[in-house]
């Protein structure tokens, strides 16, 4: 039952990172008694945002706002997702690799190696849109440092070949 379950979630992580990668990076800004605007937010000073739309740049005054959907928050809790899954997969699926050949521990890595750059891309993404509309960003100049919380090492042989792999 475990590989069934473990093939099904292989078959399905591909289509749904290409769906999540497929999120753009512009916020979606609501106004009180205007339309919505799309637009990536480049910065927040004096009370105003400065919004890159496809038209060109616009200046919004932020009371004028009732709310701001950032992206990258789906793309981020997918990665999440698929990121615990991908762990749970790798502690229970690695000690078998070397019996079930490089097509089974490719299904046993796989989840984790999609989940983690998408939810990397999805938190950077929407931290770079947050910080860009609060009152102290002057820039969209933002760097972010990221810092594993856990190690693990898998060394394997396949076919003849080592593979290390680490998260």
């Amino acid at each position: 039952m475990l590989h069934d379950i473990r093939y099904a979630m292989m078959l399905l992580c591909a289509p749904f990172a290409a769906l999540a990668m497929g999120c753009g990076t512009t916020a979606t800004i609501s106004r009180i008694n205007e339309p919505e605007i799309e637009g990536k937010i480049v910065s927040s000073a004096d009370d105003m945002l400065l919004v890159e739309t496809r038209a060109g740049n616009e200046t919004i005054a932020a009371r004028n706002v009732t709310d701001i959907d950032h992206p990258g928050n789906v793309a981020a809790t997918i990665g999440t997702l698929l990121t615990g899954y991908g762990v749970a997969n790798i502690v229970v699926g690695a000690p078998q690799c070397d019996r079930g050949g490089a097509a089974y521990c490719l299904g046993v890595f796989l989840p984790a190696t999609i989940g983690v750059p998408l939810m990397a891309w999805g938190f950077a993404t929407w931290g770079r849109s947050k910080y860009a509309a609060s009152a102290s960003s002057k820039s969209n100049d933002v760097s972010f440092n990221v810092v594993p919380a856990a190690s693990f090492q898998k060394n394997n042989t396949f076919l003849g070949a080592n593979a290390t792999v680490s998260f």
